[in-house]
């Protein structure tokens, strides 16, 4: 998984936070959604931090909706280039 931070409301540099896989145990889920808990990198300084996405039902489904409505590109092909 890859997390990216930028600043939205001016220009400015976009910083790779984290790059590593998600394990299993990040994930948990009950009645009101899928929670990722997971560490990356901060924004100004090199110090780690603990970040918790929540995802509601209406998320998880919009997601899931959106991956099977689009095709996904031929990996076979992407690796030949």
């Amino acid at each position: 998984m890859e997390m990216y931070v930028e600043p939205a409301k001016r220009p400015g540099r976009r910083k790779l936070i984290r790059k590593s896989p998600l394990m299993p145990t990040a994930i948990t889920h009950d009645i009101e959604g899928i929670r990722l808990i997971f560490e990356a990198q901060g924004i100004y300084d090199a110090s780690t931090y603990r970040y918790t996405m929540h995802l509601p039902p209406e998320t998880v489904a919009m997601i899931m909706q959106t991956w099977a409505s689009k095709p996904l590109p031929d990996r076979t092909a992407l690796r030949s280039r």
